[in-house]
């Protein structure tokens, strides 16, 4: 008997010495999980977080349910490692003749499809937001913007020596005090112009306004091409799933390219809305991954071939937009997007549902309908009135300030 007691004692022992060497660290852990960060000083804010879950009242389904004919319209051509859903990828080996997942870029349509095309635009104004001409040269693209949020990246990550500033030239993990902008600011100028040459072959290659590309990067990301704090939203463009998906719906020619690097191909004809919610999950997650061009044993950080790679794909993911909002003004009003809105804000109403998602822009569109019979930018931009909507006109009036 007194044997069993001290076995039974043994055991008592080891399993509260278990419960303190797991549970106590575990409990560390998520405290430092919990932790908010240190809010950006107001001049110059940080990087946008968008909200990366939409109403459930709209979906990709329910977007390509109104005419069929629409759809045939569509063109052929939004730190760690980002999330990736759990299950497994269907394991395929490249053929010869196609690209790895680590080098994939997207092909540039043969024959180039613009929003202005999408849109059914009769004429595009004279007059246009610098934003959306075309610039005639790389050299337009040039910039000269203090960041904070890329001078705190530059200086973590020792490309900038901040040392003789307060702090190191840091007010937080993820914004630089003045003194580090200072100091980084050579380096800050050099950095957010350094892929000018690829935004500008972009927005040659895919018809989509390199200043506008420029700007969207400069809004989401500082031109850091990894992840802010949301690990759900990566690259220069910040991508998330609701982006992803628009673009691999809206987009047959970049899900022609795109899907055989994940899955096999016999699963990738079927299409996107072919496939099951599990491999469309994969795809979601897969992209987002691409964009994300973090890398810890990369000099300075980030993996500048991902970065240069990513930018086409953001292009693709602007014309989804494009794409997208056209479907949303054609289920509202039965008629061409061109003939009820005009070319700017046809763009402004782009740039909404990039920031605030197909459902936020939806209900703006419907309601402005149904109430005021218009589509003008004035009056859709008063209904993103709910919480998860309400960003939208915010992010258009900083795209469209010069």
């Amino acid at each position: 008997m007194r044997f069993f007691k001290r076995v039974f004692a043994a055991v008592f022992v080891g399993v509260i010495l278990f419960l303190v060497s797991n549970i106590i660290p575990l409990k560390n852990q998520l405290d430092q999980i919990q932790k908010s960060p240190t809010s950006a000083i107001a001049d110059l804010p940080l990087p946008l977080l968008r909200k990366t879950e939409q109403p459930p009242s709209i979906n990709s389904a329910s977007l390509m349910n109104a005419e069929s004919n629409i759809a045939n319209q569509l063109p052929q051509n939004q730190t760690n490692p980002t999330f990736t859903p759990t299950a497994t990828l269907v394991a395929f080996t490249p053929t010869p003749t196609s690209s790895s997942f680590e080098e994939f870029e997207p092909r540039p349509p043969a024959d180039i499809v613009t929003c202005a095309e999408i849109w059914s635009v009769p004429e595009i104004p004279l007059n246009l937001p610098l934003v959306l001409e075309y610039p005639r040269s790389v050299e337009e693209l040039y910039t000269e913007y203090n960041y904070y949020y890329l001078a705190a990246m530059l200086i973590q990550n020792k490309m900038v020596d901040a040392s003789q500033c307060p702090y190191n030239g840091l007010q937080s993990a993820t914004t630089a005090n003045q003194c580090g902008v200072e100091v980084a600011r050579p380096v800050i100028i050099e950095w957010q112009n350094q892929y000018d040459s690829k935004i500008f072959e972009t927005g040659v290659n895919y018809g989509v306004p390199a200043r506008l590309l420029k700007k969207i990067f400069a809004i989401e990301s500082q031109f850091w091409p990894a992840i802010y704090i949301d690990i759900l939203e990566s690259g220069f463009g910040q991508l998330n799933d609701t982006g992803a998906d628009a673009l691999l719906l809206y987009s047959p020619y970049f899900y022609a390219q795109f899907c055989p690097l994940i899955l096999h191909p016999r699963t990738c004809e079927q299409g996107y809305l072919g496939i099951p919610e599990s491999g469309r999950a994969l795809l979601r997650g897969a992209l987002v991954r691409q964009v994300n061009a973090t890398c810890a044993d990369c000099p300075q950080g980030v993996n500048r071939q991902r970065a240069l790679s990513s930018i086409p794909i953001f292009a693709e993911v602007v014309k989804a937009n494009c794409s997208q909002i056209n479907q949303i003004v054609r289920n509202t009003t039965s008629k061409k997007s061109g003939e009820v809105a005009s070319y700017v804000d046809l763009w402004k109403f782009t740039m909404a549902n990039y920031n605030a998602g197909p459902g936020c822009t939806a209900r703006a569109i419907e309601s402005a309908w149904k109430e005021e019979g218009e589509l003008t930018w004035n009056i859709v931009s008063s209904y993103f009135t709910s919480k998860e909507c309400q960003s939208a006109p915010f992010y258009v009036s900083d795209i469209f300030k010069d």
